[in-house]
């Protein structure tokens, strides 16, 4: 009997171990991956910013103008994001010069279903703001 109770806590204890030694597969997962969308309403224009971010690097963007795709269509674009600094870059493909767009803006916050960037950050912090919702 004490050969059994032994192996039963054993077990007891083992599958305890194994149920919290494993972690779920999210919290691995990049938070910027996914489609995002900002949606502006200016002198009676709507304008809507969807963003699509790949955990590969790369992501494409279109503006809509009152549900119309702008005269520039699609972009792709490759990214970084620094977790540190908190910037967020885009790199826009080399033109016929042979020279890359870069552009760089500050990640105010991130979570799973929004994303706040600031432009021309100034030095109190301040810039434009453009919130960005996860679809």
């Amino acid at each position: 009997m004490k050969t059994f109770r032994f192996f039963a806590t054993l077990l007891v204890i083992t599958l305890c171990a194994g149920f919290t030694s494993c972690s779920d597969d999210d919290d691995d997962e990049n938070p910027l991956v996914g489609t995002w969308v900002s949606i502006e309403n200016r002198n009676s224009v709507e304008y809507k910013d969807v963003m699509t971010i790949n955990s590969d690097g790369t992501g494409s963007s279109a503006i809509y103008e009152n549900g119309q795709i702008d005269k520039d269509g699609v972009e792709n674009f490759k990214y970084t994001y620094d977790e540190n600094s908190k910037v967020f870059t885009w790199i826009w493909e080399e033109d016929s010069d042979g020279e890359s767009d870069v552009y760089s803006m500050h990640v105010q916050e991130l979570t799973g279903s929004k994303l706040v960037l600031v432009d021309d950050m100034d030095e109190e912090g301040e810039g434009e703001v453009i919130t960005y919702t996860k679809q």
